[in-house]
């Protein structure tokens, strides 16, 4: 089987779990035993100030060099699948119409919220926002900026995204979102529940796992979507009371205010950017993991990574966390300083033990390498078959 993984990279100064994940599943792959076919655009490469602006501004509806080579790669490899993941700006979803004229079944991974959401986020001024969802023309967005903050920039984004409805409704053979949630959303995009299957993310296991730790384990970018600026504020009202250790790893806007929280008070710890291997030793160290994120989010990596850790996860209700984690494998709080800090204040440790054992059989159950592998291959032959019927 000879499979076309096309993914634009999100650019280096934005740390993507998306992009970690589009290697390792490239890699799962080809030690699967399957022919992969790297089309991989980065934006990177894009040029800085209104020349970038620029070059990027007809990715959504149509990117010429984009097209080009997925058009030439696809007529040189004749793969039998194509598997897209980000598209923006650099590929563009028309590469989507090149492979149904080709009659090469796509499947996409969806990630983020894109199909609905100009920023793929749902997010505006700090809060959830669905206000495009069933629209027509998505105009709240342009008036809000809701793409880079510009609403020069979010017009090529809206007009893409109501020129392509089309092309994702009738040219995608099948969706993977990592959520039921996530499905949720793309179905209300307009697109067919049929065409939309549920695939956790997965991740290496981490091997043998130890008793819980005593601290609570943040790990992500510092920026006010992923909440860490709610995780200090409920840390600081009662968390602290708790008697363990918070850690925060990673980096990003608001890393000096996590320093500056961290300075003073000794029990918060900012370990700066991690490795793998370095968030898998805090992990055996925490006692659990908090997720207080803004956005709705997809299926972080790190939730993955705790489970076959045997650690379970704190994180607030209303987004796609909360439709991964239950009173089983963790706690889901409202999303408030208020029910956080109990919850931070309240975790001991034998519900930590008791949620521990059940999220290490749910990672075995949905995380691992060997279901990865499994659920896109089955995903690759059922739309080959349908191909093939379609052709007959």
């Amino acid at each position: 089987m000879r499979v076309l993984v096309a993914h634009n990279r999100y650019r280096s100064d934005a740390p993507s779990g998306e992009n970690r994940l589009v290697e390792a599943e490239v890699a799962l792959l080809r030690e699967g035993g399957v022919e992969v076919v790297e089309l991989m655009t980065d934006s990177d490469t894009i040029a800085p100030g209104v020349r970038g602006v620029l070059q990027a501004a007809p990715g959504p509806v149509y990117s010429p060099s984009g097209v080009r080579h997925f058009t030439q790669l696809l007529r040189e490899t004749r793969p039998d699948v194509v598997h897209l993941h980000n598209v923006f700006p650099l590929l563009s979803p028309y590469v989507v119409r090149v492979a149904a004229r080709a009659g090469v079944p796509v499947v996409q991974t969806v990630h983020n919220y894109r199909h609905g959401c100009v920023n793929g986020l749902h997010l505006r001024d700090g809060l959830p926002c669905t206000d495009c969802l069933g629209t027509r023309w998505g105009l709240p967005a342009v008036h809000h900026g809701c793409y880079r903050g510009s609403r020069i920039q979010t017009v090529p984004m809206t007009i893409g995204q109501n020129v392509h409805r089309g092309t994702w409704r009738d040219g995608v053979a099948r969706y993977l979102a990592l959520t039921p949630f996530l499905r949720d959303k793309l179905v209300a995009t307009g697109i067919a529940p049929e065409r939309v299957q549920v695939r956790a993310t997965w991740v290496p296991d981490p091997g043998p796992t130890s008793p819980p730790g005593n601290d609570v384990l943040y790990v992500g970018r510092l920026d006010e979507a992923k909440g860490i600026d709610r995780l200090l504020d409920a840390w600081a009202a009662g968390g602290r009371n708790s008697g363990r250790r918070l850690r925060i790893a990673g980096d990003g806007p608001l890393t000096g205010l996590v320093a500056a929280a961290a300075q003073g008070d000794s029990s918060i710890e900012h370990l700066g950017p991690l490795d793998a291997l370095q968030v898998r030793a805090a992990m055996q160290q925490a006692a659990y993991l908090v997720v207080p994120s803004r956005v709705f989010e997809g299926y972080p990596l790190v939730i993955a990574e705790a489970f076959g850790s045997e650690r379970p996860v704190l994180t607030v209700a209303g987004g796609s966390v909360g439709s991964i984690v239950d009173d089983g494998v963790g706690w889901v709080v409202a999303p408030d300083i208020t029910s956080l800090s109990a919850a931070l204040r309240t975790i001991d440790d034998a519900s930590a033990v008791t949620r521990g054992v059940t999220a290490r059989l749910c990672y075995e159950r949905h995380n691992t390498p060997e279901r990865g592998l499994a659920s896109l291959l089955d995903t690759y032959h059922r739309v080959m078959l349908g191909a093939a019927g379609s052709h007959h």
